[in-house]
């Protein structure tokens, strides 16, 4: 994991949807976040990590929705034919792709039948990831959804800055 000292001078969204500039922003060279993998970064005053993996990139508010923990820290597996962060804290699983949080359900009346794999929703705020001229870009979610991750960038949660 690396942090990168990426800030822009758009002010920060209190849902992460209403960016008064939803622009691309440049956040460093593809080759750095191919050979981290996991790279922090901030954009437009939302802490973001972009995962490389299996050829892709994926971006997403870098607080796990559930709790507050620091998914560059979590590790990668594939739940269910989908790749998913896994959240070092509370073993969340987040599908990189969409954001959407996945957990295993078991039927209390039938123990004998396997653990099922269930959807959350769209828990975690995904963003776009660019790549023009081995240059990332970041451009941030303008969905004006309340998603469950939004919190940890609202004016409810206190910054130790």
């Amino acid at each position: 994991m690396t942090d990168l000292p990426i800030e822009t001078t758009n002010s920060e969204s209190e849902a992460g949807s209403s960016q008064a500039n939803n622009l691309p922003v440049f956040v460093g060279n593809k080759r750095e976040f191919v050979e981290k993998q996991k790279v922090k970064c901030n954009v437009n005053g939302r802490d973001i990590v972009v995962f490389h993996h299996n050829q892709r990139f994926y971006a997403m508010d870098q607080l796990c929705y559930h709790a507050g923990g620091p998914l560059d820290q979590g590790d990668i597996e594939d739940i269910g034919g989908r790749w998913c962060i896994i959240c070092p804290y509370h073993k969340q699983k987040i599908t990189l792709e969409t954001g959407e949080g996945l957990h295993y359900s078991i039927d209390p009346y039938n123990l004998k039948k396997p653990p099922e794999l269930c959807s959350k929703g769209v828990v975690q705020r995904v963003h776009q990831v660019q790549v023009i001229d081995n240059k990332l870009y970041i451009t941030l979610s303008d969905s004006k959804e309340y998603l469950p991750s939004d919190y940890f960038y609202s004016k409810k949660v206190v910054k130790n800055n």
